[in-house]
């Protein structure tokens, strides 16, 4: 999808978390199964401001947890900070989990209240803590005093849909002492269904002395800079739209830092390198994991033709070289047919 509206250049100021300066105020989202070191390493060289690690286990953590510890880790250089993300249902344990993540590396610790996946649910975590306004109040409380880092919550739209329940529960965690909040526009009942709501975006980030984050269905480069030069938040998170797409993040990025250069076009040399470089980093991290490469080739395949030929070459494709020759040969024929690489306007 080309975006084309025409708009004045536009700089929106630094994101502050604390004494956290997140320039430019795009950050790329938590995402299960999908912001590892890698792909958080990836986005941040396309501009994105502060990255998320996948949401982590406090339980996990307190016990030593291998993986628990790895995903918590970034052992490829980001040029801005990382935020870990925590979930659990009981305070002392996400404090004392919390108090653990400085060391690890982590720029601010983030609490999970927006997560509406079941098994999360059943531990009183993730978006049920929505429906206990009291005990994410003291988490938050918790926290903050086990941390010198900045502390933050992502929360949804309350389960209810009420804009008020979700403004008041916003205005209790900022009194809790949360430097920043992250607000998905969506109830944790629609999952990802539906529109984003902005016009309940907005109305919190009105109600707040501290940075809102927005979220939901930012797309396009436009969609970004509208939400900003609106007022509806403080900073963009981007999730899915990153999926596959790294050049959404840096056309934004360009947009906002050097107006001369509004919408660039990198083409399919800068695509064919950077798939190359996320396969060659995560294939030296994770060498057996072969069916999430797929995943990770399929995502890059995104909104160009003949899907289906390539999905059906990459299940039957044998080893590591096998699937990048089979995308490369893939690429390579579409290239060749004329079709256009457009960064940062595939959906």
């Amino acid at each position: 999808m080309h975006d084309q509206e025409q708009t004045a250049p536009f700089r929106p100021p630094p994101l502050k978390i604390g004494p956290l300066v997140v320039d430019p105020p795009l950050v790329l989202a938590p995402m299960a199964g999908v912001t590892d070191s890698v792909y958080r390493w990836i986005m941040a060289e396309h501009g994105v401001g502060l990255v998320f690690t996948e949401m982590v286990s406090a339980q996990g953590l307190l016990r030593g947890n291998r993986e628990s510890v790895r995903l918590c880790r970034q052992d490829l250089p980001l040029p801005g900070p990382l935020s870990v993300q925590i979930f659990g249902g009981d305070v002392d344990v996400v404090g004392r989990a919390a108090a653990s993540l400085e060391a690890l590396g982590a720029s601010a610790v983030d609490i999970n209240a927006g997560c509406p996946v079941r098994k999360v649910l059943r531990q009183g975590a993730g978006a049920g803590l929505l429906q206990k306004p009291d005990l994410l109040a003291r988490m938050v409380e918790k926290v903050k005093r086990s941390v010198r880092i900045p502390t933050t919550v992502k929360i949804r739209l309350d389960w209810t849909q009420s804009y008020s329940a979700t403004v008041n529960l916003a205005k209790r965690l900022e009194s809790a002492g949360a430097d920043a909040i992250t607000l998905h526009g969506r109830t944790p009942a629609q999952q990802f269904r539906g529109d984003a709501d902005w016009t309940a975006i907005e109305q919190v980030k009105k109600s707040l002395g501290i940075p809102l984050i927005g979220n939901g269905d930012i797309t396009r480069p436009s969609q970004a800079d509208r939400v900003l030069r609106e007022g509806k938040c403080d900073g963009v998170m981007i999730g899915r739209g990153s999926l596959g797409n790294p050049w959404l993040l840096s056309t934004i990025v360009s947009r906002w830092r050097s107006p001369v250069q509004r919408n660039p076009h990198p083409g399919w040399e800068d695509f064919f390198r950077t798939v190359h470089d996320h396969v060659r980093a995560f294939r030296e991290k994770w060498p057996h994991c072969m069916g999430r490469l797929r995943t990770l080739l399929m995502y890059y395949s995104k909104g160009f033709p003949d899907t289906c030929r390539l999905r059906a070459r990459l299940s039957t494709a044998d080893g590591w070289d096998a699937l990048l020759s089979a995308c490369d040969s893939w690429l390579e024929d579409i290239a060749r047919r004329g079709w256009a690489f457009l960064s940062g306007e595939r959906t």
